[in-house]
């Protein structure tokens, strides 16, 4: 019989925690005012103008929730809002060049927590462990 431990999603969820806890506190420590979450969404931004409905399906959140952080994000000037080139009724979410700055300090801290975890984690389980995270998650239809 399996027990909590042995089971994948039970250790999904306490690493997910745990590193969105010390990627947090790594960036306060930095002084950097950003979550996990925000660093998440820069780095979906970094690849061009996208509208809030994309950010919100990219990180699984409601739209009131992900407009709710987009606000924050411009607040902060790491994001701006600009009219979409094909409808112009649409505004789309873009980096400002804060952005990219804060995400470049936030990625080199983000790169070391990852190092950090991978001690001892060769390549190849590494690539199996996300292919079969990857499967785990394309299992769950539209998640």
């Amino acid at each position: 019989m399996e027990t909590q431990d042995t089971l994948p999603l039970y250790w999904v969820n306490r690493l997910g925690f745990a590193a969105r806890k010390e990627l947090t506190t790594r960036f306060e420590d930095n002084g950097l005012a950003a979550t996990a979450e925000d660093w998440a969404s820069l780095r979906f931004l970094a690849a061009g103008p996208h509208p809030t409905t994309a950010l919100s399906a990219a990180t699984l959140r409601d739209r009131t929730t992900v407009s709710r952080l987009a606000d924050k994000l411009v607040g902060k000037g790491w994001v701006q809002r600009t009219p979409d080139a094909k409808d112009r009724r649409r505004l789309n979410l873009e980096l400002t060049e804060e952005g990219r700055a804060a995400l470049s300090q936030m990625s080199a801290l983000a790169d070391q927590l990852i190092a950090q975890v991978s001690v001892g984690i060769s390549a190849e389980e590494q690539r199996v462990a996300a292919s079969v995270l990857q499967r785990m998650f394309e299992n769950l239809g539209d998640a």
